[in-house]
Parts: structure tokens; sequence; C-alpha cells
């Protein structure tokens, strides 16, 4: 659900002046050079960039373990908001590698970070902690945590809001209370961020669901779906996909829903998620193509699967290598 990464250290860097020799003629001699702002960690800024630059491209094992290096580092310098920055982009990465108990506790050890150093609440990692808790089958021990947020509402953001809201309309629509979900909905209100618009989307394609009213769902997982991809959040497009999918088989458009699956396996695939998810969206678009006598659809599922089995059967047993949640 949560596609950014947080930027302590970063936002730290941006605006920092270089260091720069300043000649002060005296006489035949100089001064020293004089630097204008504190040095930058050249190790720590490249575990953060190569981290960054493996997360966008779906590599999560090696983004965790250059996370793991920065935050490393970050101990060495004893610097407070690198430690936060590292901790969160890594519990971000093992949430989506599905490592929820190492998430939660790289959680925890934040929590300790900050009231060691006074930093007080943070409620992007309350909302990353509920998301967690979410994704692991503990919706309401995650909804207790969405209550303290919204509690705060003066001091949270708008957006940590937003996706509070759109985390609460997930459980509500998960545990068939139409009520919250509606609630949710009208929280979100109309937002102008491409991520909440999203969230919104989504949530209305879930009570449309609900409601059976096929049509207006798949439009709105559609458009979910065309929006995640704008904001380049391609794993939570896979879920807006699957969703559309799921819709036009309840609608009966047989061979829109195998498309949708088709997009959704292909895209996961291709994201390092082939383990399980894949193979299942794949094989369900080859099953509904068949239905609807659609030769393209089945040769085009048919070819990612069989580099889904080429891979299986290279990948060594124990290696780790996990399917991504689609959500």
């Amino acid at each position: 659900m949560i596609r950014y990464l947080r930027s302590f250290y970063w936002v730290g860097l941006i605006g920092l002046l270089m260091a720069v020799a300043v000649l002060a003629l005296s006489g035949c001699g100089s001064s020293a050079p004089r630097q204008e702002g504190p040095a930058e960690d050249a190790d720590l800024e490249r575990f953060n960039r190569a981290g960054r630059q493996a997360f966008d491209k779906g590599q999560l094992r090696q983004a965790a373990n250059f996370y793991r290096r920065a935050l490393d580092r970050a101990y060495v310098r004893d610097d407070s908001a690198a430690i936060l920055d590292a901790q969160y982009n890594l519990a971000v990465c093992l949430m989506n590698l599905q490592s929820y108990e190492e998430a939660l506790a790289v959680v925890q050890r934040a929590h300790t970070e900050m009231t060691l150093t006074g930093h007080g609440r943070s409620f992007d990692f309350l909302l990353l902690e509920a998301t967690i808790l979410h994704r692991r089958g503990d919706p309401d021990e995650a909804w207790k945590i969405t209550d303290q947020i919204l509690s705060a509402s003066t001091q949270a953001s708008s957006v940590i809001m937003g996706r509070t809201h759109f985390l609460r309309g997930l459980i509500a629509g998960e545990q068939g209370d139409m009520d919250q979900l509606r609630a949710a909905i009208a929280a979100l209100g109309q937002p102008k961020e491409l991520q909440l618009r999203a969230d919104r989307q989504e949530l209305v394609g879930r009570l449309a669901m609900a409601e059976q009213n096929w049509d207006a769902a798949i439009g709105a997982f559609d458009a979910a779906a065309k929006l995640r991809r704008e904001a380049l959040d391609y794993r939570g497009m896979v879920r807006a996909l699957v969703w559309g999918g799921d819709a036009s088989d309840k609608a009966e458009r047989i061979r829109e829903a195998a498309t949708y699956y088709l997009r959704a396996g292909r895209s996961a695939f291709l994201q390092d998620q082939f383990d399980d998810d894949a193979q299942k969206w794949l094989n369900r678009a080859v099953q509904l193509a068949n239905t609807a006598g659609e030769d393209q659809i089945i040769q085009e599922a048919r070819s990612f699967l069989r580099q889904i089995e080429a891979l299986t059967a290279t990948t060594p047993k124990g290696s780790g290598k996990k399917a991504t949640p689609a959500e």
C-alpha cells in the first residue's frame, strides 16, 4: 500500500552547499579550503541511492540488503535521522517481501530510537506499522493504530491522513462493514494527489463489488490501475488489475477478465513476483481465454508461464525467492 520511501537523510542533504576552497590572499599565501556545510558521508549516500534504485526496479531483496548497510553506516555516524530513514525504508522492503515479523521488529527499533533521541511520535511509522499488521492478518490491531493517527489529525499530514482512511477502508471491506467502507470513501473526499485518488477509486470499486454493481466496479478498478501506473506504483496497479479481472468475471465479461489477469500476471512476474501470484493469475487468464476462445491471450499467458517454470526449475530451494504480495 505504501509506495513512497521515507527520506529523512536525503532531505537533510538537499540544499547543502558543496565545500569550496576560498583563497583569501594575504601577501603571498592563502587560507585553507573552507567547508560551507557538513561533509557528506559517501558510503551512506551510496547505500541509500543503490537501495532506492533496486526498490524502483522491484529488486526488493537487494534493496533490503542495501538499506541494512545504510542502517549500519548510520549507526557508525550516530546519526539519528539517517537511522530512522534506513529503518523505514528497510521495513517497507521487508513488508513487501512478506517478512512481516522482521518488518515489525525494525519498526519497533525505530520507535525505540525515537524515544531515545526525543523525536516524538512519527505518524508515517505508525501508518507503516498498521499496514504491516493488516497484511500479516491482524486487522483489529491495525485498526487500533489507525485510531491513534486519526485522533491526532491536526498533527498528521493530509497524505498520512488520507492513506490512513484508505487502510481503514480496506479493513472495513474485508470485514464486510459497508458503513465503515463508505465512511472511509467520504473521508478521502476528492484528493489531488495521484496515490490518494487511486486509493479512493479502489475503495469505490470494492464498495461496488460488495453491492454487485459489476460495471461500476470495473470502471473504478480500471481508473485506479491507470492512476497507480501514473504514480509509478506498479504493485498497487497489479492489485487493481486483479480486482478488475474479478469484477469482469462476475459480470461474465470473460474476454475482458482474461485480459485483466494476463496484464496483472505478466507485470507481477516482471516485478519478481513469479513464485505464486503471477502464476496463479496467468493460469486464470488461460482458463478464461479458453472459455472465450481467445487464442492470442492463451499464447501470451503461456509464454510467461513457460518463463516462470524455467525460473522455478533453476531457483534452488531455500534461496528465499518469494512472491511479493499484491496488496
